[in-house]
C-alpha cells in the first residue's frame, strides 16, 4: 500500500523589478513553477532605486491572488509597510499550487503618484518550495 504522494523540498528564491507608472503604482507577481508545487515564503525584501533622502517613498503591500490592495479582502492581505524603499517582511506566507503572491508598490496615503513615476521597485522572496512527487 502506498503512503501517498511525497514532496521534494528545495530552497525558494525569486526576484523581480517593476518600474512605477505615472500614478506611482507597480506590481510584481510571483507564481509557483507548476501545478505540483507550493511555497512557504518566509521573507520578502523590498527596495527602490531612490536616494536615501527621497521625501516620497512608496507604500508596499503583499497580497495573495489579487493585485489591488484597495479591493483585497483581509484574507488576501499578507502585510504592508509605510516605507517601501527598504523593508523586510518576515513570517510564513503559504502560496498554494493555484495561488500567486503579489508585491504591490503604491503612493503613500494622501500623496500623489507623480513623484514616484519611473522609480524602480525590487523584491526578493525566499523560503521553501515543495514539489509533489507521485
Amino acid at each position: 500500500m502506498s503512503a501517498g504522494p511525497r514532496e521534494l523540498q528545495l530552497d525558494l528564491k525569486k526576484s523581480g523589478q517593476v518600474t512605477l507608472n505615472a500614478a506611482g503604482i507597480g506590481v510584481l507577481q510571483f507564481y509557483p513553477d507548476h501545478a505540483n508545487q507550493r511555497w512557504e515564503v518566509d521573507s520578502v525584501v523590498v527596495s527602490t532605486n531612490q536616494a536615501a533622502t527621497a521625501t516620497t517613498v512608496p507604500f508596499v503591500s503583499l497580497a495573495l491572488n489579487t493585485v489591488d490592495p484597495a479591493t483585497a479582502s483581509p484574507g488576501n492581505a499578507q502585510g504592508s509597510t509605510w516605507n517601501g524603499s527598504s523593508e523586510t517582511f518576515t513570517g510564513m506566507i503559504k502560496v498554494g499550487e493555484c495561488d500567486f503572491l503579489a508585491v504591490i508598490f503604491t503612493p503613500p496615503t494622501g500623496a500623489a503618484g507623480a513623484p514616484l513615476a519611473g522609480v524602480i521597485g525590487s523584491a526578493v522572496i525566499t523560503g521553501s518550495k515543495y514539489t509533489r512527487r507521485g
